[in-house]
């Protein structure tokens, strides 16, 4: 058997000498199999190189499947990953077996198929699972019936169940900014309003306020909390609020974030 994947390996790491190049460049032109492998050879050396993502297509980089992709690329999972397949392969790239390094390829890509997979899958199981536990159904209303309610509050309302988030976020701003007497709610809708726009920031600084508004709504505050960090998929931070409502069974939402912790681990 032809000692491809050495010589590849050779070829790409920089060793061979310059005679050896030019006889291989060679060689790639008149065998298409030589060819072949050093193209898939190639495409296993692309998966390890973080600086792709930046130099990539900036077009290709914007579809949610990258996000998802780079967000894998650069997790603690893809370094140890990428860590021990290096490590394996620098203790048998000298082997005298021909076919050691190939295998050991094939494998590495697997292993990383396999992880992206399952990370992929990880990242999707969250959005469903901030899709089942946002309930925004259970908001109770900022109009009231036969009372007279502030037109822009009324406004923001209507733009958040319409799903205009952007101007709902406007439309809430502009009532907290004019209005003295705050209805603690509005830091709820306008919270939700800004997870949606992936704005996580504004969405705790609004949950903050709703902590501090020292009223019945404010015991809500950590599950909204939570939510934020469910929908970043920030697993640590969303366990350790989680961890502080499950503590008392009388605090809002204990059985959700029970429920959550069991999913999520």
């Amino acid at each position: 058997m032809k000692d491809y994947p050495i010589e590849i390996d050779d070829y790409l790491s920089g060793t061979m000498s310059t005679s050896e190049k030019q006889a291989f460049e060679e060689r790639l032109v008149k065998d298409p199999l030589l060819a072949e492998e050093l193209k898939l050879q190639k495409d296993m050396l692309t998966i390890y190189e973080d600086q792709e993502w930046l130099h990539g297509d900036t077009e290709a980089l914007q579809t949610e499947e990258a996000t998802q992709l780079k967000s894998f690329y650069e997790s603690d999972e893809a370094v140890n990953l990428k860590s021990t397949i290096n490590d394996v392969i620098a203790e048998n790239r000298s082997s005298s077996q021909s076919k050691t390094f190939w295998f050991i390829g094939i494998a590495a890509s697997i292993a990383v198929l396999i992880t992206v997979s399952l990370f992929v899958f990880k990242e999707n199981n969250y959005d469903e699972l901030y899709a089942s536990y946002v309930h925004v159904d259970e908001i109770p209303s900022l109009v009231t019936r036969g009372e007279d309610t502030n037109k822009l509050l009324e406004n923001a309302q209507l733009l958040f169940e319409d799903k205009k988030y952007q101007e709902a976020t406007e439309a809430f701003a502009a009532y907290h900014t004019k209005e003295i007497s705050i209805d603690p709610l509005s830091y709820i809708y306008n919270g939700i309003s800004n997870i949606e726009l992936n704005k996580f920031d504004e969405a705790l600084a609004q949950f903050k306020l709703l902590a501090d508004s020292n009223t019945l709504q404010a015991k809500k505050a950590n599950w909204y909390k939570a939510l934020v960090f469910l929908k970043q998929k920030k697993k640590r931070k969303l366990k350790d609020v989680l961890q502080t409502i499950i503590v008392d069974k009388a605090n809002y939402k204990y059985k959700e974030a029970q429920e959550l912790l069991e999913k999520i681990d």
